[in-house]
């Protein structure tokens, strides 16, 4: 079952790019931006009013992560045309002093090291994954580049070592893994998908480990990170996905994704069985509740951000 509870404009006339989190009451916090990186804000889900607004511009706005710090600090990361923005998503304050500027960012992840310490990764068009310290903004180090080949997607899996692997995808549809600590590649690159690939996210599975990734045919496909070996069948789309989302539903770890024809779609992550769900939109966001329910974030294409309350039923 899925319930509207809110909706509002985001007075930006164009889809808006939402953004779930968590505050460090337990509270979800909402984000959004938009593909030009002329507007970030903050919102009140309940009133639908704004926290705060950055009007200030950024050359594009390409992906966007969440990473907590100590203290209850939460960091918002902007990939952009240039590089990486950051802000304090709390307080809406920017943080210029942490700008990094050297390559495209495609996409951006956060990941937590083997001691505790967060991390956010991105994929850069010179075909290396970079990592950077999210209190600093300094750089920690980054993936050797192999010298062809743009990195479009990245991911964080976390595995219950404590160590994690770091999950990459290029434009020729290979995905890699990489020591999130070392950043020593784990094997050799697997020829996954047959376009580029676009998306990568961990999965909350019961199996432990999974990912998915998503290429621009609309095919997407859950996959190891331990052994890289793909894990069950691939499930086509036939549609571009642009924003995938995964979060634990009523004990089910589920896969949300939407894309150019305007459905959002789910998915048992474990099965690959397909969940019904009747949402229309292009983008989404998701976040998972104490009750076992999810929110899940879409916008229209006038910019009106809509917050659903999900518990679904696999079948």
């Amino acid at each position: 079952m899925v319930q509207e509870i809110a909706r509002f404009s985001s007075g930006s006339g164009h889809m808006a790019g939402p953004l779930l989190g968590t505050g460090q009451d337990g509270n979800p916090l909402l984000f959004s931006s938009v593909a030009d990186g002329w507007e970030v804000s903050r919102w009140d889900i309940r009133t639908g009013g704004k926290v705060w607004c950055d009007r200030e511009g950024m050359s594009g706005c390409n992906d966007k992560a969440l990473v907590r710090i100590s203290g209850g600090g939460l960091r918002l990361a902007i990939a952009t045309e240039d590089g990486i923005e950051w802000w304090d998503a709390l307080t809406g304050r920017r943080l210029p002093e942490m700008t990094w500027e050297g390559w495209t960012i495609w996409a951006v992840a956060d990941g937590v090291l083997p001691d505790g310490r967060p991390i956010l990764l991105g994929a850069g068009h010179d075909g290396v994954v970079y990592r950077w310290d999210p209190v600093t903004g300094e750089p920690l180090g980054d993936t050797p580049s192999k010298g062809r080949g743009i990195m479009t997607a990245v991911g964080f899996v976390p595995s219950p070592d404590g160590w994690g692997v770091l999950v990459s995808g290029d434009d020729d549809g290979r995905i890699w893994r990489w020591n999130a600590a070392s950043g020593h590649q784990l094997g050799e690159p697997v020829e996954g998908h047959d376009s580029g690939v676009s998306l990568i996210r961990a999965l909350p599975s019961a199996e432990g480990l999974l990912f998915v990734s998503g290429d621009q045919d609309g095919v997407l496909k859950r996959w190891n990170a331990a052994t890289g070996a793909q894990a069950g069948p691939p499930i086509e789309i036939r549609a571009e996905v642009y924003a995938l989302a995964t979060a634990r539903v009523g004990g089910t770890a589920v896969m949300f994704a939407a894309g150019s024809d305007e459905v959002v779609r789910a998915w048992d992550a474990d099965t690959g069985e397909a969940i019904d769900l009747l949402l229309r939109s292009s983008v989404v966001s998701a976040l998972a509740q104490p009750d076992g329910t999810a929110l899940l974030a879409t916008s229209t294409v006038q910019g009106d951000i809509v917050i659903h309350a999900c518990a679904l039923r696999v079948g």
